[in-house]
């Protein structure tokens, strides 16, 4: 279990730490992870210091979380933040479900056997044309290239120029493993009907339509693909984002929902379900933002000087929620305010003091008010946006804003995602890998607190080292998820019209084939989506409300 700590120091650095890498010896219930997660805050003593933990959407972990806020004293209070890589991932999953495009494998595959081979010819016989065939295609020739060295070797002896590269198969256990693995088929397109000459298995070729298809789903998944991986890689603060994460990947449904939905040919229709499907997963957790103490993202959104209040005034935010989130900001400050003047109070208090001040305060009211919190607040708020990042703003402005610098320090650290957890049990692969001898639990912690220390600086002889313990298939799945390539394969734009793009009218009229595919409606139409629109360009609603829908 990685537990990673996450603050803004002094000089407005955000930093991560390794808190703990501890070995879960019994079942992973809600209860047992909060007992070590609590005993690795003890043994920092920061048990009292903790804000907020972001975890994956499981029931454990909310469990474990409840169980945090019980054990600790009654003036802390614990937020639970979901990973927001993990919910984009979740409602990628939900339109690749409604595809039936998951794959079933948790690990590349790398024997080719007869039964796979028949089922390749199987699956190439189908004539429905659904998307699950054609990605099938695709994962059987990674595969029955990968099982024999001489196949790759051939395969990537037709790569005359530039980079040479073998196709990858997806896998359940990586996410975006299925945008990686078409990404990568589309960049060797070329080569995969010489090849399959070559080795006579042409079953398992790709047509015009089915090359269309794939195009129609890279762009679809790519959003899914980029915020995940932008959001894992950075190590900057990421809370003031999430509202516009949300926004930006409703508009991306929506947009493409708009050109599919004049669609005929049954795979767009599939296409169009699947759209619908996965909004809807978003907009179950969207939903769930509002359930957060204090509307933590919504604050988070407004300590961002190029977002301020300003963003929640278009004509997409209800009064209601300005009104809200303006409050919660407020509530918010308070304690922040209080503090300050505390520690003003205790500073202009002389040492000694004379009869007449201690009897001044003898009778002062023990309870220290504030000063109200509106002026300051008021003055940032409602000021012109400014394009630069929160931290570089709040390290030149805490003295003209002090209480809302406090506010920011604390809220801006608290990461969107479990990003860092997830690049601490990549690393964990080089250093507990199955090849290797078993090594004590304390002893894995123990490297991994030293690689963490050193900020994981490898050099490039030592990552080439690294190589030997894992397979090719993990390698160029690795490769093709940094990028490394940097020529993009051209795809085939979703198009906005109602014909099947590529087919001339004039032939529609004479060719009963085409028209069999493009026109012929196997299913009844669509009809227009009515669910509310809950992010930039439209109007959230409360639960309260009549039209709210919930799922």
């Amino acid at each position: 279990m990685a537990i990673t700590g996450y603050f803004v120091d002094s000089n407005w650095v955000y930093q991560e730490v390794l808190l703990g890498f501890k070995p879960l010896y019994s079942s992973h219930t809600g209860l047992n992870l909060s007992g070590v997660l609590l005993e690795t805050l003890v043994e920092h003593k920061i048990q009292d210091r903790v804000f907020g933990v972001t975890t994956d959407n499981t029931t454990n972990n909310k469990t474990m979380v409840e169980a945090i806020q019980q054990a600790l004293s009654s003036d802390v209070t614990v937020i639970r933040i979901p990973c927001l890589a993990h919910v984009i991932q979740l409602c990628l999953n939900q339109l690749l479900d409604c595809l039936k495009a998951i794959p079933l494998n948790e690990n590349a595959e790398t024997k080719w056997t007869d039964q796979k081979s028949s089922a390749a010819k199987v699956n190439a016989q189908h004539q429905t044309r659904r998307i699950s065939y054609t990605l099938n295609k695709v994962r059987y020739l990674a595969v029955y290239i990968h099982a024999s060295p001489q196949r790759q070797a051939a395969f990537l002896r037709l790569q005359e120029k530039g980079s040479q590269l073998v196709p990858i198969q997806d896998v359940r256990t990586r996410w975006n493993s299925t945008f990686l693995m078409l990404r990568r088929a589309k960049r060797l397109r070329s080569f995969f009907q010489p090849f399959c000459e070559e080795y006579n298995c042409e079953e398992m070729l790709l047509d015009t339509q089915e090359w269309r298809q794939i195009d129609y789903l890279l762009q679809i998944t790519r959003p899914f693909f980029d915020y995940t991986t932008e959001l894992s890689k950075t190590k900057e603060v990421t809370t003031h984002l999430v509202f516009k994460i949300y926004n930006a990947l409703f508009d991306h449904f929506f947009e493409a929902e708009a050109l599919l939905k004049r669609k005929r040919v049954p795979w767009k229709s599939d296409m169009l379900k699947a759209l619908i499907a996965g909004r809807l997963k978003l907009d179950e957790y969207y939903s769930q933002t509002d359930n957060l103490k204090g509307h933590i993202y919504a604050v988070g959104t407004m300590l961002a000087p190029n977002s301020r209040f300003q963003f929640f005034l278009s004509d997409n935010w209800e009064p209601h929620w300005r009104d809200t989130y303006r409050k919660s900001f407020q509530e918010l400050l308070i304690p922040y305010q209080e503090r300050l003047t505390m520690n003003q109070g205790s500073t202009n208090t002389p040492t000694i003091a004379s009869s007449s001040s201690r009897l001044n305060m003898m009778l002062k009211s023990d309870k220290i008010s504030a000063k109200p919190a509106g002026d300051e607040m008021t003055q940032y708020l409602d000021s012109d946006l400014i394009d630069i990042e929160p931290l570089q703003f709040w390290r030149e402005n805490q003295s003209r804003f002090p209480a809302i610098a406090l506010l920011a320090r604390d809220i801006l650290s608290i990461p969107a995602t479990g990003a860092g957890v997830e690049r601490l049990f990549n690393t964990a692969r080089d250093v507990c890998h199955y090849r290797r001898g078993r090594l004590k639990s304390e002893t894995i912690e123990e490297l991994m607190l030293f690689l963490c220390a050193t900020r994981f600086n490898i050099k490039d002889s030592e990552a080439k080292q690294l190589e030997q313990f894992f397979t090719l298939a993990e390698i160029e799945s690795a490769k093709e998820q940094n990028d490394e390539y940097t020529e993009d394969a051209e795809l085939d734009l979703i198009s906005d019209n109602e014909e099947e793009e590529g087919v001339d009218n004039r032939l529609r009229e004479i060719s009963p084939y085409l028209i069999d595919i493009d026109i012929e409606v196997t299913e009844p139409e669509l009809p227009e989506t009515t669910t509310q629109r809950r992010a930039s360009g439209r109007k959230r609603k409360s639960r309260a409300d009549e039209d709210f829908e919930q799922y």
